[in-house]
């Protein structure tokens, strides 16, 4: 099982926070963009890297978190707040099942 950063997962539920506020909408638009292109670019060196060591079996699950998370901003976009929410608890669930949390001292 792969680790996830304590700051991942926290800004992960900073942005399903932040969009149970209207008024933070657009900013909450621009944190999912932004998580995108951090995955973009984890998904460019997983491609770019050997398979040896698994990180082919990576890229899938990579793919998967950018779709979820694009899904979510084009909810946002089409105005649908609830559906980016729940697609954003989604994205939060995918990772608490499929990575473990970053131990202290790694």
């Amino acid at each position: 099982m792969w680790m996830v950063s304590k700051e991942a997962m926290e800004e992960a539920m900073r942005v399903e926070r932040k969009l149970a506020d209207p008024e933070k909408r657009e900013e909450s638009l621009g944190d999912i963009e932004h998580m995108i292109e951090v995955k973009q670019s984890h998904l460019w060196r997983a491609d770019v890297g050997s398979c040896a060591g698994g990180l082919c079996c990576i890229t899938g699950q990579i793919e998967i978190e950018s779709g979820i998370l694009q899904d979510a901003v084009e909810a946002l976009k089409s105005g649908d707040d609830g559906k980016a929410a729940s697609l954003i608890e989604d994205y939060i669930a995918f990772l608490k099942e499929h990575y473990e949390p970053e131990r202290p001292g790694y």
